[in-house]
């Protein structure tokens, strides 16, 4: 079972990428990434899948498609450690 701060980095994980959280989560965030090396390894594939789509173009996903997503790489996430 994955532990809280890893769940957390990893639910939050597109919002950090982007950006999109208040600096203190940022801060929290960035700092578990330093220590967990298995949630930074999440983290670098998320940053280059993130580069590999900007480079196909600009168009905006819908947000039920993103939830869908999101949802996917949760299920099939493996644990944390494992």
């Amino acid at each position: 079972m994955p532990k809280p701060e890893c769940e957390e980095a990893l639910d939050r994980l597109f919002e950090y990428i982007d950006h999109e959280l208040p600096e203190e989560e940022i801060h929290r965030i960035g700092e578990h990434l330093k220590e967990c090396p298995p949630c930074e390894a999440e983290h670098r594939i998320n940053e280059k899948i993130k580069r590999l789509v900007n480079r196909t173009g600009h168009d905006v996903a819908p947000e039920e498609l993103r939830d869908r997503i999101l949802a996917t790489i949760r299920a099939t996430r493996p644990e944390a450690g494992a």
